[in-house]
């Protein structure tokens, strides 16, 4: 057994999608038998199961949180010199922490994990400096690493996707039930899109692509994600009785909404880096537990785990060829069957305990 310190700078009393990706992986690592404790911001067991629903079965280390991102880095660093001899295997998303613990501890094994690449000279002084001393950096895409090499950095870089928990996607619910206890229309074809509404995620195409529907009789869409105050303002532009809007609900409630739904749709945007390169989308594995037919964004982050056997690709930011492919689909039992069931045999890959075993083994090199 691994005594491992896992550091994030954040508060998890504000709900988000990297926060719910970190208590993801301390439950796997405590599914495969790794002491690991979470060292972060309001993230007591109390917090963790009034906003996330979630039981937590692994140590946590909760500090009091401050508005400065780089004076909670310092924070973290200072909490962790009165418990430095408590943990030789350090795994952080916090770039600053990463530099100072790698560079006057070389006797710990520190793993930095990166979501996303910045320009800002600073950052990029700082990987430099932090890169070296590091065990290993984790990426979650091809495009990352591909990135990093050409900066010159070409070893000690692992590529491991986000995952998923299958076991909250298996729910003893019928549609016809679920849709009734989220009062949801219950004779409709379902489309939807879950998660946050940010420009990159391409939420407006999917919109937009409504009105391109030849058959929007039977048909509504449904988005479940962001603010109240973002809601309103998409529900004064689209003023349609079948298009749904529902805010932010906890993560534990989102498998039913998959559940209600009889198309999934992940409509990235071409226009960002993030989106095309880097990005790991958590919504796909998601997707993909949920033995629900995907349409995607026909984008390298996306085919990195997905092909033509898993999912309906469209053309990205094109509403007209969205909507085409949703009619393909709502027209094709068969195909709908073929992607679900084939996104569902691949999705068995990216559990979130096989991730952390791959992370024990990077540790243990």
């Amino acid at each position: 057994m691994s005594k491992i310190l896992y550091v994030h700078n954040a508060d998890f009393s504000k709900p988000c999608a990297n926060r719910i990706q970190v208590l993801n992986m301390c439950k796997a690592f405590r599914k495969i038998g790794q002491d690991i404790t979470l060292m972060s911001f309001n993230n007591d067991k109390n917090t963790i199961k009034k906003v996330y629903n979630e039981d937590v079965d692994f140590n946590t280390i909760s500090l009091k949180p401050f508005i400065n991102y780089y004076f909670r880095s310092l924070l973290l660093f200072l909490r962790f010199l009165s418990i430095k001899n408590n943990y030789n295997y350090i795994y952080t998303r916090d770039l600053i922490f990463a530099f100072l613990v790698s560079k006057f501890f070389k006797d710990k094994k520190v793993i930095y994990e990166l979501h996303d690449l910045s320009n800002g000279k600073i950052w990029h002084f700082l990987f430099k400096r932090t890169f070296k001393n590091l065990h290993g950096c984790v990426v979650i895409s091809e495009g990352l690493k591909e990135e990093l090499i050409k900066w010159g950095f070409n070893s000690k870089i692992y590529v491991l996707h986000d995952g998923v928990d299958l076991n909250r996607f298996d729910i003893n619910i019928s549609k016809k039930d679920v849709r009734a206890r989220l009062n949801l229309p219950k004779d409709k074809i379902i489309i939807s899109y879950t998660g946050s509404l940010q420009n990159w995620k391409g939420y407006e195409t999917f919109l937009k692509s409504y009105k391109y529907l030849k058959n929007k009789k039977n048909t509504v869409y449904l988005i479940v994600g962001g603010s109240e105050e973002q809601i309103n303002k998409l529900k004064e532009v689209y003023k349609n009785k079948d298009i749904i809007f529902v805010p932010f609900v906890e993560n534990s409630k989102v498998p039913l909404f998959l559940k209600a739904s009889d198309i999934l749709v992940i409509p990235n945007s071409s226009k960002y880096e993030i989106s095309v390169k880097y990005t790991s989308p958590l919504k796909l594995f998601e997707y993909m537990a949920s033995k629900k037919p995907i349409i995607a964004s026909d984008l390298p982050s996306i085919r990195e785990v997905v092909g033509e056997s898993e999912v309906l690709f469209f053309v990205p930011d094109d509403e007209r060829d969205l909507a085409l492919k949703i009619e393909k689909l709502i027209n094709n039992d068969e195909l709908q069957n073929k992607l679900a069931n084939n996104a569902y045999e691949k999705v068995k890959n990216y559990a979130w305990e096989k991730r952390a075993s791959k992370i024990i083994e990077i540790l243990k090199k």
